[in-house]
């Protein structure tokens, strides 16, 4: 019988006596009792045009090294996600990584560069943390497997 504690409003198994290894177990593969949902879509939302709003900020004020904080807004954002225990965490957060690549090789590949060499960047950035973001959730709701097997 698998036993769960109430830890920071997430469920988790009880790894009493696993000690490390069964933590590490535990990061990389959930019990199939513990219950997964899909990554909460406003919250992502948010950090997505948080980042976005920064970056530009950040471009305007002349900083141009520091634009690509805006993408890690939304990296962090999926890895906390990952961290709770979202369906399909680990496909979820392989497709919004490689879609918000792709979007910003598309984007840079595709516009032109402005006078100011700040916002080079930003355009390409500002879209694929948004897709990055946007692929992710998508993948967390995707259908579990156990769930669309029973008749």
């Amino acid at each position: 019988m698998v036993r769960f504690a109430r830890l920071g409003g997430d469920f988790m198994p009880d790894d009493e006596g696993r000690g490390f290894a069964g933590s590490v177990r535990r990061f990389f593969r959930w019990p199939r009792e513990v219950p997964r949902g899909p990554a909460p879509a406003v919250p992502l939302a948010r950090v997505g045009l948080f980042s976005v709003a920064a970056g530009a900020g950040i471009a305007a004020l002349g900083w141009g090294d520091q634009v690509v904080l805006m993408a890690l807004g939304p990296v962090y954002a999926m890895a906390d996600d990952v961290l709770k225990g979202v369906r399909h965490r680990w496909p979820g957060f392989a497709v919004g990584l490689a879609a918000g690549w792709g979007t910003v090789v598309l984007v840079r590949a595709t516009t032109s560069a402005p006078a100011d060499p700040d916002w080079a960047d930003c355009p390409a950035l500002a879209a694929g943390s948004l897709v990055a973001l946007a692929a992710f959730a998508a993948v967390t709701r995707l259908p579990d497997r156990r769930e669309t097997a029973r008749p």
